[in-house]
């Protein structure tokens, strides 16, 4: 059965009563080529609060909004279509409510000293885990006397999850800063080197080698590219000087002595080609970063001489390559100088366990059962866990399952087991009853065993007395999905959790691709993940790292909700290293939306 968005569906009821609804001052934004209303749900809010509120019926709230069935989640977008619900945007003579008596005021209009003033609906900023009022300010270039007279509940505290008004003179954010395309320059050497970039206010980013990512273009060892941030220097500004300066190191396979780059040498140079999109967003930032990269040739004893080098004495941060050998002597010579190491590629190293300056980017594979575990049962206690396990299948999450079985008995809940030949029939389900609560858990993430599984549980859906209590939970593999396996993941409302999930489709990300085809004149490769996106998150969060704590990036506390990954590290034991703890929960709807939320 095709996959149609529901957004397209209403019934006649529904219209009707959307004449009588209140005016709601919703913003709005495009989903899927429709405009929509949307509404982030506040702390303690109820589904038959908001229900009241704006005039409809909670089967209506569900049927946009699915994920309302298993009840309201602060933090949680609500969407409307504008076409169908019309009352919920201001009307023209509604343009300005009192702050005091309306409760969405406080995010989308507000009053200065009793005098009126209107605010563009759009200009609103969704607190994160770990930002201040001082940063958020420093950020779109306002005084935080605005902030607080726009937003007076900040006087009881910032809260994550809230929205903020800002001003219309607000700055672009940086995250959205538009760009000039980078400047192309060659070398006669295959060597990386350094070229100074400094910005016309106080930072200065250095802005090494790398080689370019497309096989139109001559990758041999004579005319090595070098793709740079745009040169924008003061001769006058003597700010610099005065600067302290944090050094970072990428040290990665760039391979400029090959004749042939292969895709994985391409993908490595379009991570650094993100984080230089990532340090030029941040270029009035605090403190002068220097970035270099070297090219590791996949070869340990080209590392060790690149650790050599006179400059490396001062570094501070260095992104390693995924060689075990050659991350181990990385992490020696960064802990005889107190350097933070970074390690995003190398998944399964351990060498953390035992050197407290490492920083491990992606959450260990023995942290990830147990926080998805938890994370099903806080958001599913009502559904009936059925997994289904193939007798000449695959069974390759059978590690996972296990985990959550014996969780489930710890927990005294009930669930089944339905065993298939081959393919899941619809008579392998007939024992359950019409109108129960079921989360489907199969054995494999494989898209084989997807497909044996897929086409009796949309039937058994159909057919239910409810469709939202029919679900499907599953596996990292799934965010690979495309065409008919994408649209059943919609149909059958999945929920999978994986360490990363870019959303091609979503602001940030299409922001992202247009700025690196400016600059580098070609598209990111359609990786999984995304490595241009990765780059650019990564180098996001080093560099507000860096610039809150003055240097000391092992001491931050900073909580990046990216793009594509989210990063935010923990301890792990006395003398080892630090943890990525983020973990992401994502909601293929009905509706034809995605919703991603971080595990706490």
């Amino acid at each position: 059965m095709k996959f149609h968005s529901k957004l397209n569906i209403l019934p006649l009821g529904a219209v009707m009563l959307a004449a009588s609804v209140n005016a709601a001052n919703l913003p709005t934004r495009m989903i899927n080529g429709q405009e929509c209303y949307y509404y982030e749900v506040q702390p303690k809010e109820t589904v038959y609060g908001l229900c009241k509120e704006f005039g409809i019926t909670k089967s209506q709230l569900v049927q946009y909004n699915p994920s309302v069935a298993d009840g309201l989640r602060a933090g949680a977008v609500l969407y409307f279509p504008v076409a169908e619900f019309p009352e919920l945007g201001a009307k023209d003579n509604e343009s300005v409510k009192s702050g005091a008596n309306d409760k969405k005021s406080k995010v989308y209009l507000a009053t200065d000293n009793g005098n009126k003033m209107s605010y563009p609906k759009a200009a609103v900023h969704h607190v994160a885990k770990g930002e201040t009022i001082y940063g958020i300010c420093k950020r779109y270039g306002i005084s935080e006397t605005q902030l607080i007279e726009l937003n007076p509940s900040l006087n009881n505290g910032l809260k994550h999850g809230t929205l903020l008004l800002l001003p219309d003179s607000c700055q672009t954010p940086e995250p959205e800063t538009k760009t000039a395309p980078a400047a192309i320059e060659t070398s006669p050497t295959p060597e990386p080197t350094t070229v100074t970039v400094t910005s016309p206010v106080t930072t200065t980013v250095p802005s090494p080698a790398s080689v370019a990512t497309t096989p139109e273009v001559d990758t041999t060892a004579d005319s090595t590219h070098l793709s740079t941030l745009p040169e924008e220097t003061d001769p006058t500004d003597t700010t610099e000087n005065v600067k302290e300066t944090t050094n970072i190191a990428v040290i990665l396979p760039f391979m400029l002595d090959s004749e042939n780059i292969d895709k994985q040498t391409q993908l490595y140079t379009e991570f650094y080609r993100g984080m230089l999109l990532a340090a030029d967003s941040l270029r009035n930032s605090e403190r002068k970063i220097a970035i270099r990269a070297y090219d590791s040739a996949s070869s340990l004893d080209t590392v060790v001489n690149i650790l050599g080098k006179p400059e490396l004495e001062n570094v501070d941060v260095i992104i390693t390559p995924d060689d075990n050998d050659q991350l181990d002597a990385i992490a020696r010579f960064a802990r005889e100088r107190g350097a933070a190491v970074f390690n995003i590629f190398a998944v399964k190293n351990t060498e953390y366990l035992k050197n407290p300056d490492i920083l491990q980017a992606n959450i260990t594979h023995s942290a990830v059962y147990p926080k998805a575990i938890s994370e099903f049962h806080r958001l599913y206690p009502q559904y009936t866990p059925v997994f289904l396990t193939p007798r000449d299948g695959k069974t390759d999450k059978k590690d996972f399952t296990a985990q959550l079985r014996e969780s489930l008995n710890v927990r005294g809940r009930n669930y089944i087991e339905i065993p298939y030949t081959s393919y899941l029939k619809e008579s392998d389900l007939a024992s359950l009853d019409s109108d129960g609560y079921y989360m489907f858990i199969p054995e494999s993430g494989t898209s084989t065993e997807f497909s044996h599984i897929a086409g009796a549980l949309k039937t058994f859906r159909e057919h239910h007395a409810d469709n939202n209590q029919i679900r499907i939970f599953g596996y990292p593999e799934w965010i690979t999905f495309r065409g008919n396996a994408l649209e059943n993941l919609h149909f059958l409302d999945a929920t999978i959790y994986s360490r990363f999930y870019n959303d091609d489709n979503s602001y940030r990300s299409k922001d992202i691709a247009e700025r690196y085809k400016n600059w580098f004149g070609t598209s990111m490769i359609q990786a999984v993940p995304v490595q241009g996106i990765l780059g650019f998150d990564a180098g996001y969060y080093l560099l507000k790292s860096i610039n809150e704590t003055g240097g000391k990036l092992l001491d931050s506390k900073y909580y990046y909700d990216g793009v594509q990954s989210g990063f935010h590290f923990t301890g792990t034991n006395e003398g080892a290293g630090q943890v990525n703890d983020t973990l992401y929960f994502i909601e293929f709807r009905p509706s034809g939306l995605i919703d991603k939320h971080s595990v706490e």
